[in-house]
């Protein structure tokens, strides 16, 4: 599974940078990104990450590369 942040709806609260320090990280423009490829969630942590995201910015992504349903 991975996960991806829409850069265009993103608005910087940093929710998820502190629930998975690991997979999120701010860029230079303070906007948040995911660490590329396979993340190291587990899929009911990652969906509580994107769940929890303000702006609903960050896809879970399945084995398939399609968006897992929030």
């Amino acid at each position: 599974m991975r996960v991806r942040v829409d850069r265009n709806g993103c608005m910087s609260s940093g929710r998820c940078i502190a629930a998975a320090p690991d997979v999120f990280t701010f860029d230079a423009d303070r906007l948040a990104r995911a660490a590329e490829g396979e993340t190291p969630l587990a899929l009911d942590d990652a969906l509580a990450i994107a769940r929890g995201c303000p702006a609903l910015a960050i896809d879970v992504l399945g084995e398939d590369g399609e968006p897992v349903e929030l």
